[in-house]
């Protein structure tokens, strides 16, 4: 068996040249994305990769054995996933690479922690190397929760639908509107979100949608969300969206619609319009995501216009309930 340790790189270049020599598990364009040297000096710029959330395996003559790489927001001090991987074929390396990725990342009052896994959208479960990496994170202790479709617009190429709406839109007043977490709580009502499923059989409601509206702020401006009202002033979703990552770039974040009002075409008309604003701010492309079976919201992107370019498979490990560390002096 080969001599390895495992690291954390300790400097921006070492983490550079890290991420620069890693290879793509496979062609998708996400994939080729997040390897560019582009993408990777982008986000040690702005703290989205650091040197802390790269992680190595190496040999006893300093070869790279496998490279594993978090993604979060500025403002955090561990990773929020893991989107980057470059793993080693040998199954003990690979678990001991993850294992510490995992570890670094852990927090107080973390009971979760999150792997994502791009990949062409025709790629079957039954494919080889797709199997082998399950088998691989299963070993390292990660289930595989969802696989969602991830549609890429070309907004100069492609035919967009803007459904007709007379919803109205407001931006929120601020992170403490009671407006958000109360829309986000008759969203989590029935929703058909495998995260949501998930997380509501760990927590109640409300303790869900606090940690849901916490999230979304952390990822997203404020000035990013969107509340629809119908023409009786009832509000009946809550869309997020913008310019991300790059001035051409737009994110269709997120998109959802009030239990109490599911079945009125609401989805599409929500899309359409955060779509249309993007546009208007000269958006080249529109990125989007839905699980395979959240077919209301799939049919939603179809009607606009979305095509299906990629699948992305979220992994979760479980780490357990360790609220009972968390402390005073404790910022999370």
């Amino acid at each position: 068996m080969t001599n390895f340790t495992v690291s954390a790189a300790t400097s921006a270049e070492q983490s550079r040249a890290l991420l620069v020599g890693a290879t793509p598990p496979n062609s998708s364009f996400t994939q080729e994305s997040n390897f560019s040297v582009e993408k990777i000096d982008r986000a040690l710029r702005l703290g989205f990769r650091r040197p802390a959330w790269v992680w190595f395996a190496a040999d006893d003559d300093e070869r790279v054995l496998g490279v594993v790489a978090g993604w979060g927001a500025a403002s955090r001090t561990v990773a929020d996933i893991l989107d980057f991987l470059d793993l080693p074929e040998d199954p003990v390396i690979a678990a001991a690479l993850l294992g510490q990725a995992v570890a670094d990342s852990t927090e107080p009052g973390r009971t979760t922690f999150e792997l994502l896994h791009f990949l062409p959208s025709d790629t079957g479960l039954d494919d080889p190397a797709l199997a082998r990496l399950i088998d691989t994170l299963a070993a390292s202790g990660f289930r595989m929760l969802v696989r969602r479709h991830r549609y890429r617009l070309p907004v100069l190429t492609a035919t967009i639908t803007i459904p007709k709406t007379e919803l109205s839109f407001e931006v929120i007043d601020g992170p403490d509107d009671p407006r958000l977490l109360r829309v986000v709580k008759e969203i989590l009502v029935g929703s058909l979100d495998a995260h949501d499923v998930d997380a509501l059989e760990r927590a109640d409601l409300d303790a869900v949608a606090a940690d849901t509206v916490k999230e979304y702020l952390g990822l997203d401006p404020v000035d990013a969300f969107f509340l629809a009202s119908d023409a009786s002033g009832a509000l009946v979703g809550l869309v997020v969206g913008g310019l991300r990552g790059s001035p051409e770039i737009g994110i269709a974040s997120f998109i959802g619609v009030s239990h109490l009002h599911r079945g009125d075409g609401y989805a599409a008309q929500l899309l359409g319009w955060i779509t249309e604003r993007m546009v208007g701010q000269n958006a080249q492309f529109i990125i989007g995501e839905t699980d395979d079976d959240n077919f209301p919201m799939a049919a939603a992107f179809t009607k606009v216009g979305y095509p299906h370019t990629e699948s992305r498979i979220d992994f979760v490990r479980d780490l357990g309930d360790r609220s009972a560390d968390n402390s005073a002096d404790n910022p999370h």
